[in-house]
């Protein structure tokens, strides 16, 4: 019984449940949508060594403060400007769109108001020092990305378009967030006349409840611009859906990839990867520059605070080659960087797409 109280807490049982009720297809049986690959959760014992509050896990600091970022307005064309503002949620300046990723602002996660997983650290951005957002993804409906406090506080203040995966637009609208769309798995939609956006496949599941696991679809999501394409992940394990990524664009300018939980690994690989598994996920898609994500804010899994960055580094410094940490990087909630504009020619007539334009190189040795 107690068991069955935690995994309701930590799964999230909540009154209303989202579904969604459409047409088959090679992901969704009418009812729930799986994966390509199998994903087992793990036996029983797995799932509740995993929320089990008196389960040993590493060490976190209680509260770590950190200095914040107060991002320009809006950037140019072919200029990136990132800032980790905390685990999944990233805010993106580009070509004049300002687009955030899984935003989470709240001091807990969970579904009741002051009960949940709580942060460890800060926002990288003082909501108030926001700006304008145009465009919000949400990869999918667990606690630590759809996170509806926050988003009904963006609703309110940017009414921004937020893109989803199938059944959850519908679940906010009830709860006072308009502007939702969904999106299926290779669904695009156009955020600017040169900027496309499309929904890709991820490898994880869904449940907002203890009643409604797989009803929602959970994606990743590919930004188009003319000077490449930009990959945020969202949670994901790895597997054979990064080559239908890769075969559909094959010019990543930048990957925004996941990195914990790692441990217990046994039940949590199919859905989450490792750090190992993202230096993996990078090379193999050629990104130009990557990114770590979904770390130092919530503890979640056994990881001890700084055991996806260490795993991190020990991946990239087995790749042989110097430099590979400019490749791929390691974010503090607040940080920012800017990937500088790049000469694309262009001819006259038309702009080219990002596939069509001769991509650039990386650092050398650190992606294929």
């Amino acid at each position: 019984m107690i068991a069955l109280v935690v995994l309701a807490f930590a799964t999230g049982c909540a009154v209303l449940t989202p579904i969604y009720l459409g047409p088959r297809s090679d992901h969704f049986d009418g009812v729930h949508f799986h994966n390509y690959e199998p994903t087992s959760i793990g036996a029983a014992g797995d799932a509740f060594r995993r929320v089990n509050p008196f389960h040993e896990h590493g060490p976190w600091p209680r509260w770590e403060e950190l200095a914040t970022d107060t991002p320009p307005g809006r950037v140019g064309f072919g200029e990136v400007r990132v800032t980790f503002v905390n685990h999944a949620t990233v805010l993106i300046q580009t070509d004049s769109l300002n687009i955030l990723t899984d935003p989470v602002w709240s001091k807990r996660i969970g579904p009741f108001h002051g009960i949940g997983v709580r942060r460890h650290r800060p926002p990288g951005i003082r909501f108030e020092d926001l700006p304008p957002i145009d465009v919000v993804l949400i990869s999918h409906d667990h606690y630590d990305h759809m996170d509806v406090p926050t988003l009904r506080r963006l609703a309110q203040r940017f009414h921004p378009r937020i893109l989803t995966g199938l059944g959850n637009a519908e679940y906010l609208a009830v709860r006072g967030v308009a502007g939702g769309e969904n999106l299926d798995w290779w669904q695009s939609a156009a955020l600017a006349p040169d900027v496309r956006l499309t929904a890709v496949p991820a490898r994880h599941w869904s449940a907002r409840g203890i009643d409604d696991r797989d009803r929602t679809l959970w994606v990743g999501f590919v930004i188009d611009t003319p000077e490449g394409a930009l990959y945020f992940a969202g949670d994901t394990g790895y597997g054979r859906f990064l080559a239908m990524i890769h075969e559909r664009f094959p010019r990543i300018r930048f990957a925004l990839l996941p990195i914990a939980p790692q441990r217990p690994r046994r039940p949590l690989a199919a859905r989450h990867m490792s750090a190992g598994d993202a230096v993996r996920a990078a090379r193999f898609l050629g990104a130009r520059t990557a990114m770590a994500i979904h770390f130092g804010t919530f503890r979640q899994g056994d990881d001890a605070d700084r055991e996806p960055v260490d795993s991190l580094r020990e991946a990239l410094a087995a790749l042989g080659r110097p430099r590979c940490d400019e490749w791929f990087w390691v974010l503090r909630n607040g940080e920012a960087r800017t990937l500088p504009a790049e000469t694309v020619e262009q001819p006259d007539s038309a702009t080219p797409s990002a596939s069509e334009a001769e991509p650039v190189r990386n650092i050398d040795g650190c992606t294929p």
